[in-house]
């Protein structure tokens, strides 16, 4: 295991935050970006805090930062680009759940892989308000972070 890791165990901490922000922040502000490893992201994250290559504290502030800045980036891509969308009956159906079910949709949405990428765009066509997003953005990736860094940080005690 240890010889897997070595690059990033050698690395410096800035070089390990500064990926491990694009990463996270890829995955929502780029389509693309659906196939990114995220979850894998924040567990090695919350492991090599573990191993002391990260700071904990840090590294939370890091993923809740660029996950935020990854959903902010998508929302304002929904509000420009998602109106020429609003004809196909799936991005209808999925702007009528955000509609109506606002902030919780938008906590939910981050907890699951690929929907993730899709829910900002889907609440900034639907003109979700604004601030609103952007306390369930902010609510959603603190939980999220919170919960795989301590996975990743837990298992690590393990091995």
């Amino acid at each position: 295991m240890d010889s897997l890791l070595r690059p990033l165990l050698d690395a410096p901490p800035v070089v390990v935050y500064l990926v491990c922000a694009l990463v996270i922040t890829a995955e929502t502000a780029l389509l693309p970006g659906i196939v990114l490893p995220t979850l894998s992201t924040l567990l090695l994250m919350g492991f090599l805090a573990e191993r002391g290559t990260l700071h904990l504290g840090l590294a939370w502030a890091v993923a809740v930062g660029a996950a935020v800045l990854g959903d902010q980036l998508a929302y304002l891509e929904g509000r420009r680009w998602g109106p020429r969308l609003a004809h196909r009956d799936r991005w209808k159906r999925a702007e009528a759940a955000i509609a109506r079910h606002g902030v919780p949709a938008v906590v939910a949405g981050r907890c699951l892989a690929g929907v993730r990428t899709l829910m900002p765009r889907v609440a900034g066509s639907a003109a979700m308000p604004y601030r609103r997003f952007t306390a369930g953005s902010v609510a959603a990736a603190v939980l999220w972070a919170s919960a795989e860094l301590l996975v990743g940080h837990t298992t690590a005690l393990v091995l």
